[in-house]
């Protein structure tokens, strides 16, 4: 029985994963199609900036920009040249956000190009805009 439950488990969270895994697949392709031939090539020809053996930093698009109380939820697309797994050398997403302050000082909105520090290794702060 207990044999049964621990397999109950594991397949609902391979199917939950599997969902949500093609949500962010038909949303990235739906952001990338809208892009202009001009986008696409800047995403494509930005210069990956090596912070240290695990983190980069690279020109990004906002995507989407949703207002959360005093933040502000992004999705950045980008092109990556650095990850070898089955998005490399493809436009794809990263999700990060930043303040309100930050928003209005900086005036960010969709479409906007911004610096973009990644460490996929960490945990916490993998994605963060970088703002010069």
């Amino acid at each position: 029985m207990g044999y049964a439950i621990m397999m109950a488990v594991i397949i609902v969270f391979i199917a939950v994963v599997y969902v949500i895994a093609r949500k962010d697949a038909r949303e990235r392709d739906k952001m990338v199609s809208k892009l202009s031939e001009e986008q696409k090539n800047r995403l494509e020809a930005t210069d990956v900036e090596t912070v240290d053996s695990n983190a980069w930093v690279q020109e990004a698009m906002v995507a989407k920009m949703v207002e959360k109380g005093g933040k502000y939820s992004l999705r950045l697309l980008w092109y990556n040249k650095v990850l070898e797994n089955n998005e490399y050398q493809s436009i794809t997403i990263a999700d990060t956000s930043i303040s309100k302050r930050e928003k209005e000082a900086y005036d960010i909105k969709e479409g906007d190009f911004v610096k973009m520090y990644f460490a996929p290794e960490k945990s916490v702060g993998s994605v963060k805009v970088v703002f010069e």
